[in-house]
């Protein structure tokens, strides 16, 4: 029976791993795709977040659709994924997903002309962490081709492995815009593999001698690709370059171009209008939803408030019932303060010059605090020290050396150090994983300021060494 039920367990744990695998597989499949193939890109991620039984997961999936949304211009739909995100990312808080669901969220009200401050009860604009690929992107649109190429290397170093982009696409327009052109080309030739950006890069880099058609070449290559090119921005910018291109070659294609991008403007006005107005209502929604939570919260604690007051004063009154003496009790509690607060004052007075008398009450009083400092370990404390804990117990340096002197029979400092030397003879006997801790490490948890003097006092009060001690501890 019992190996039955090991070989089912291993078997499940060999279908969840395999499972883990293969979800990371369509995970990196369509992170690869986003900005190739945004529709197939999105197929995969609705599949994982429908699928997905870890909420990180899902929220993972979700980031790559609405992206793959944005891309698209279908903003509604990206809109409704990020509510999505910030649904589950109350259950599984993760600093990746937080970065990305905020990024996402600038990027859509950046779309839409939104301000991002209206989003103040659902997120905070200073959560937003400083994102150097978006503004790289919005120093290109600037035509600030330095300021791109800055904040490019510098969103390198703060890279995201789940986040997806195209610096190097950025890379060579932005050298090519400079004149660096062997800059350039060496970045284009880096997205090969991304067909429209590739071809939009090539035809952007000028050309020169004998080569000076390519562009052309390019540019009617991307021809049958624009259709099919996903990215609203990038089809608008291929058709503003073909306008550049045909505007004194080509008449035909020219106005066939302006055609194109006066229709993708028409298209793209409305479209960002009616998500504008859609987006809005959803903050809003979702802005009442978190006042109106808020609102039940606080009625929640009103009433709860309500009930322990009520508690309160059912309590009292039977105390104040059954306890005739309480009246006693407090004038009798009054007075004991009094005396505390006098006796307080008394011992905080530095004494007169001659011998040192000090009332028995102080010493009572004095020895009952030591007891209670070395039960609490404070002596490990590495700043504590003989000023320090006269202050800490109402008294003067004089009256608690002179205590510790008589009733200890050793100074201040000979007190402390054997204090916290048996603290850590009694840890090593009674806590083994203190047997692996290294010297330094025995020093600084006995609150010693250094390994040196730590070892000095420890073979003083134990005749050993701290790691002579051990092995012999080890050997018992």
């Amino acid at each position: 029976m019992k190996l039955i039920l090991a070989i089912f367990l291993a078997f499940g744990t060999i279908i969840k791993a395999q499972n883990s695998r293969d979800a990371e597989t369509l995970f990196l499949e369509c992170k690869d795709l986003l900005y190739k193939k945004p529709s197939e890109s999105a197929v995969i991620s609705e599949f994982l977040s429908k699928n997905s039984s870890d909420d990180n997961d899902k929220i993972k999936a979700l980031l790559l659709l609405a992206e793959s949304y944005l891309l698209r211009g279908d903003y509604n739909s990206a809109s409704e994924k990020l509510f999505q995100c910030l649904e589950l990312s109350k259950k599984s808080s993760r600093p990746e997903n937080e970065f990305q669901i905020n990024f996402l969220l600038a990027r859509l009200c950046d779309e839409l002309g939104i301000d991002f401050s209206q989003l103040y009860l659902i997120k905070d604009e200073k959560e937003i962490t400083q994102n150097y690929y978006e503004k790289a992107i919005k120093s290109y649109s600037n035509s600030n081709w330095n300021q791109t190429i800055k904040n490019l290397k510098l969103f390198e170093k703060q890279k995201n492995k789940s986040f997806p982009e195209l610096s190097n696409f950025y890379y060579a327009l932005s050298y090519s815009n400079l004149g660096k052109l062997d800059s350039a080309q060496y970045f284009s030739h880096k997205i090969q593999n991304d067909t429209p950006y590739y071809f939009y890069a090539k035809a952007k880099i000028p050309s020169s001698g004998k080569e000076f058609d390519k562009n052309i070449d390019y540019l009617e290559l991307l021809k049958p690709i624009e259709k099919k090119a996903q990215d609203i921005w990038l089809r608008e910018e291929i058709y503003q370059l073909a306008i550049n291109n045909y505007e004194s070659k080509d008449q035909e294609k020219y106005r066939e171009f302006c055609q194109l991008q006066t229709a993708l403007q028409d298209s793209l006005k409305s479209v960002k209008e009616n998500a504008r107005i859609f987006f809005l209502t959803k903050i809003s929604q979702k802005q009442d939803e978190i006042l109106e939570s808020k609102s039940e919260q606080q009625k929640r604690i009103i009433y709860f408030i309500s009930i322990a007051i009520l508690l309160v004063l059912i309590i009292g009154y039977f105390i104040n019932r059954k306890l005739n003496q309480k009246q006693n009790e407090y004038e009798k509690a009054i007075k004991e303060a009094e005396e505390r607060e006098k006796f307080i004052a008394e011992n905080k007075a530095q004494e007169s010059a001659g011998k040192i008398v000090i009332p028995d009450k102080t010493i009572s009083f004095l020895l009952e605090k030591l007891e209670k400092f070395e039960s609490n370990n404070d002596y490990l404390d590495p700043a504590i020290s003989l000023n320090l804990l006269a202050e800490n117990l109402n008294t003067n340096t004089k009256y608690l050396s002179e205590i510790i002197n008589t009733y200890k029979n050793k100074n201040f400092h000979t007190y402390i150090n054997e204090l916290r030397i048996n603290y850590i003879i009694n840890q090593l006997r009674n806590n083994p994983v203190y047997l692996k801790y290294k010297v330094s490490h025995l020093a600084e948890e006995a609150g010693f300021s250094s390994h040196s003097l730590f070892s000095t006092v420890f073979k003083q009060v134990t005749g050993h060494s701290p790691a002579s001690f051990i092995k012999t501890i080890k050997s018992e």
